[in-house]
């Protein structure tokens, strides 16, 4: 690692001999139109080794500041800290979930049937996330892997029982499959950080 502080010292020490050396009378003696033209070679050429090592030092400075910002990102100050800390994000509300929770937990039958529509509607937005082909619903869903839907089975319960309701016309549904249906619905939409 560069020591820093001993090239400093080193030319700390170059000064002050020099220094000594303009100064000391003892020292110019008879040899001091040698030592004056020595002294001025010395000066020009040390000023811009100096000014050069300043240089190098700062610009080292910063690519270190570079590459530790790259690696552990930018250093934040203290009143991005207290903000970030002071930030509570909201909880992402589903109002449509709401809605379906509120018909599921009714007295009313119609009220299941039309809950599970509408959980329904909400598992097609869904299964259109996926981008496969299909006229409808079920046909998509056929042709998503199992890989990328692990509630696939859930969504299948689920939607038949949509499908009965919505083509038979005296279909009638206990409270407990209408939850169970519900439920179906509420596991696929928890895998996809849906509600």
């Amino acid at each position: 690692m560069l020591n820093i502080e001993y090239f400093l010292y080193l030319i700390y020490e170059f000064f002050v001999t020099l220094w000594a050396m303009i100064f000391d009378q003892s020292l110019r003696g008879g040899i001091s139109s040698s030592f004056d033209r020595l002294w001025w070679i010395c000066f020009f050429v040390s000023v811009p080794l100096l000014a050069g090592l300043i240089y190098f030092l700062y610009r080292y400075e910063v690519i270190l500041r570079g590459q530790w910002e790259r690696v552990y990102g930018k250093p934040k100050s203290i009143t991005e800290k207290v903000e970030e800390s002071l930030v509570v994000e909201a909880p992402v509300r589903n109002e449509a979930w709401e809605k379906v929770m509120t018909l599921i937990g009714s007295d009313n039958p119609n009220d299941w049937k039309f809950a599970i529509i509408e959980a329904d509607k909400l598992l097609e937005i869904v299964v259109n996330t996926f981008s496969v082909p299909g006229d409808n619903m079920g046909e998509k869903m056929k042709n998503i892997e199992r890989g990328d839907f692990q509630t696939i089975d859930q969504a299948w319960q689920a939607h038949k029982v949509r499908n009965r309701i919505a083509h038979e016309s005296n279909f009638h549904i206990s409270q407990r499959e209408a939850r169970m249906a519900i439920n179906s619905y509420e596991q696929v939409f928890q895998e996809f950080d849906f509600i």
